[in-house]
């Protein structure tokens, strides 16, 4: 008897101690697998390059993603499509075991916008919000379907503060900068239950590129002013060169062609 008892205290320290060997390992090592599955899954919906610095979760459902960056569609000039300064989120954490998980708020900070007129999708946001669109139209009926077990959220507030869009033109290697306007957004996916990963991202980015659309619509006057100052610029600097008007028609001609792309 003495001997049971004893090989039942071992058994029972012994699964005490692999019990808090996993925890520990899960606590020190769930950051780098949130860093990975973020990466996998973003990159899978927009059809781009994604990075993300660092991941930080605690047991009380509080956590922060920094440096996600998301690349530019191809066929784009600049790198990036945007990138997300920090991300806080507050979640349910008893809602982890259900079919639906609920998201409390998202805090997105100091984000950094690419607009890129052009292309078939009318700008590099509209045609990451198409990728995103393809990809959950390909899980509701293509061979990557989602199923009845897939995971539900519910986003109670989602905020976007202090951000910024720059305004890539074929003319100037540097962007033009602009305010993005303050987004919040309520009850994500409540009305029908939860929402599917998939679709909430492109919600998201659906509202974002509306955001940075309007304000590039809302500035266009003043970009136009400032671009026709550019190509002034270009043609004085012709003229400077040649020493005379020479050669100035044709490349008039070059930068009103890459105008006309801009604000056609």
């Amino acid at each position: 008897m003495g001997n049971v008892k004893r090989t039942a205290i071992s058994l029972a320290t012994l699964i005490i101690i692999v019990v808090i060997g996993v925890f520990i390992f899960l606590s020190s090592n769930l950051g780098s697998l949130i860093v990975d599955a973020v990466e996998g899954f973003v990159s899978k919906v927009t059809q781009s390059s994604v990075s993300l610095d660092s991941a930080e979760v605690a047991i009380s459902g509080e956590g922060a993603l920094k440096g996600l960056t998301v690349g530019n569609p191809a066929g784009y000039k600049s790198d990036n499509a945007f990138q997300l300064g920090a991300i806080k989120v507050a979640l349910d954490p008893e809602s982890l075991t259900t079919d639906v998980i609920r998201i409390k708020s998202i805090n997105i900070e100091a984000p950094k916008l690419s607009y890129e007129p052009g292309g078939d999708a009318g700008s590099n946001l509209q045609q990451l919000v198409k990728n995103v669109q393809q990809f959950a139209d390909s899980g509701k009926t293509g061979d990557e379907k989602a199923g009845d077990n897939e995971k539900k959220l519910i986003i109670d507030l989602l905020t976007i503060q202090d951000g910024e869009v720059l305004v890539v033109t074929p003319l100037s290697d540097t962007p033009i900068r602009t305010p993005l306007p303050n987004i919040e957004m309520k009850d994500i996916g409540k009305k029908g239950g939860g929402s599917s990963a998939s679709d909430v991202v492109k919600l998201v980015m659906q509202k974002v590129t509306s955001a940075a659309s309007s304000v590039g619509n809302v500035s266009l006057d003043e970009l136009k002013t400032k671009l026709q100052s550019q190509v002034g610029d270009k043609l004085k600097a012709v003229q400077e060169q040649s020493g005379s008007i020479d050669g100035i028609g044709d490349k008039a001609g070059e930068v009103g062609d890459k105008l006309k792309s801009i604000f056609k």
